[in-house]
């Protein structure tokens, strides 16, 4: 029975999430912040890889390199455009201990929202994208970040003697 409810409150998280839509008309800037809330437990990692979906809308954003010791955030946003013109927002984006290094940031079934990254999109715990969203739409994205540790990861150095 436990189980059974368990698997439906995860499976209407995504939805529940997405019921309240941004209207990006209204925010410039959209703060999220990431936390335990939003953390996906390993045994449901294998859902998430990128590599796996069909071709993407050429609007969506996967950015870095996927980790094995990662920490995964997942969170469905709905962003509304009522206006007849084309609206863009900064979504400002945290979590609360680790080193941000893969982003994904993909629309759904059709949704056409188009995200940008920044040049330090990656390497802190803090990070920023773009969305832009068509006239008189709504643009549902399925953000997931992976982030590591704050201790560094270590690098391989090679001498080269001549």
């Amino acid at each position: 029975m436990f189980r059974s409810i368990a698997v439906v409150l995860f499976t209407a998280l995504p939805l529940l999430q997405a019921a309240c839509a941004i209207d990006i008309s209204q925010y410039k800037n959209v703060q999220l912040e990431f936390n335990d809330n939003d953390g996906v437990p390993r045994t449901k990692l294998l859902g998430l890889n990128p590599e796996e979906r069909g071709p993407g809308f050429i609007g969506d954003l996967v950015v870095g390199q996927r980790y094995s010791d990662e920490t995964i955030f997942r969170r469905v946003i709905e962003f509304e455009n009522p206006t007849s013109t084309v609206q863009g927002t900064t979504l400002s984006l945290s979590i609360s201990n680790g080193v941000i290094h893969y982003i994904s940031a993909r629309n759904a079934q059709g949704s056409y929202g188009v995200i940008c990254d920044n040049p330090n999109v990656l390497g802190a715990s803090k990070s920023s994208i773009n969305l832009r969203v068509p006239p008189n739409s709504t643009a549902m994205l399925s953000l997931i970040i992976a982030a590591h540790s704050q201790v560094q990861r270590k690098s391989k150095s090679y001498m080269v003697q001549d």
